[in-house]
């Protein structure tokens, strides 16, 4: 038998509070607790059939919990207070799997809708069996995470963002979180984006570890958020090749780079071989790389980004001077820097696929 994670937690830790030693079984006698799935023991042909029923057998009190899936409880003991355990924990495990096990089935569903295996009457069944309203617009955020398991960070969302009304969380497997945020609550998609960087920022403080961020677009039907998932999805694996720094990526934003993503890898290293070259390998060192980057981030503006650099304008100028003199190349105009840029992550695109 297989315990689900979150119900195996939950008995543990129920356990661990009694001051009897207490082995968990399932109805065959294979124990499940401690983890010593070699062992089975022999349990009695009657005395268990009703629930939450203690049954003395020596210096061991059975009872078995009205739960699903049955399971069997033995506590070493004699007397009232190894009843009065063994009873306690029957009644609190029982308790726990009523609780467990529907918020497992309602996760299974999330997942078969967010992999777009399940639609029309099955769709509508599930929807009304875990009241999911069908018409409500909602975006999907996914969270690829790299040093540390799905379970850590929801429970680091769940303790520290308290706040997320209707939304759904799912575990899609041990290092993919998916949030399923409601757009009721928001008034524009850029108060989305806002709540990436939030949870961005929550997790960072929370756990220290770097997470990748995905936002598809918002749908209006819980039948298209399989397409939202993959957006999401999408964006990260476009975005971090592009700009790795960023962490959060937002699919609507990155036309530019999905499109040059799908040219064939040789056809973009031959594209990026016309401007980088031995030509203008010492031309494009790190630091004019790094200066025509911001020259673009602020949108083309001569006099911010020689600010933000701490550099003089007229030393910014001579900068691009020099790449328009060796280029032909004018990254002042729109055109040209248009051009510069696509060479430039044909580049990036192409060394990601190698």
């Amino acid at each position: 038998m297989f315990l689900d994670k979150r119900l195996f937690t939950q008995i543990s830790q129920v356990l661990s509070r009694i001051s009897l030693p207490v082995t968990v079984m399932d109805d065959t006698g294979r124990v499940l607790l401690p983890d010593d799935l070699d062992r089975v023991l022999p349990l009695p042909q009657h005395g268990l059939d009703v629930p939450g029923q203690p049954l003395t057998m020596g210096q061991y009190v059975l009872v078995r919990t009205d739960s699903n899936p049955v399971l069997v409880l033995s506590v070493q003991g004699q007397g009232q207070a190894a009843v009065d355990c063994a009873t306690l924990a029957g009644a609190l495990i029982s308790a726990i799997s009523r609780n467990m096990v529907p918020h497992a089935d309602r996760e299974d569903a999330l997942r078969s809708i967010l992999r777009e295996e399940i639609e029309g009457a099955e769709l509508e069944s599930l929807a009304q069996e875990y009241h999911m309203d069908l018409d409500k617009t909602r975006s999907v955020i996914t969270m690829h995470l790299v040093n540390v398991d799905a379970e850590t960070i929801q429970q680091v969302l769940s303790d520290a963002m308290q706040w997320l009304g209707n939304d759904m969380m799912v575990e899609m497997d041990r290092h993919t979180l998916v949030l399923i945020k409601t757009m009721d609550e928001l008034h524009s998609f850029e108060d989305m984006e806002q709540f990436a960087l939030a949870v961005q920022n929550t997790l960072m403080a929370e756990t220290n570890y770097h997470v990748l961020i995905g936002l598809g677009d918002p749908k209006k039907s819980l039948s298209q958020l399989g397409e939202s998932f993959r957006e999401s999805r999408r964006a990260i694996d476009v975005g971090r090749v592009y700009a790795p720094e960023d962490g959060v990526y937002v699919y609507r934003r990155l036309l530019l780079e999905r499109f040059l993503a799908d040219v064939p890898r040789d056809m973009g290293l031959r594209y990026n071989a016309m401007m980088f070259n031995r030509k203008t390998a010492r031309l494009f060192n790190e630091e004019m790389i790094h200066t025509i980057e911001k020259f673009f981030e602020n949108s083309l503006n001569l006099s911010e980004t020689a600010r933000q650099l701490y550099i003089h304008r007229n030393t910014l100028v001579y900068r691009l001077d020099k790449v328009q003199r060796i280029t032909g190349l004018d990254l002042r105009a729109f055109d040209d820097a248009v051009t510069f840029k696509m060479m430039m992550l044909l580049g990036k695109s192409g060394m990601e696929k190698t």
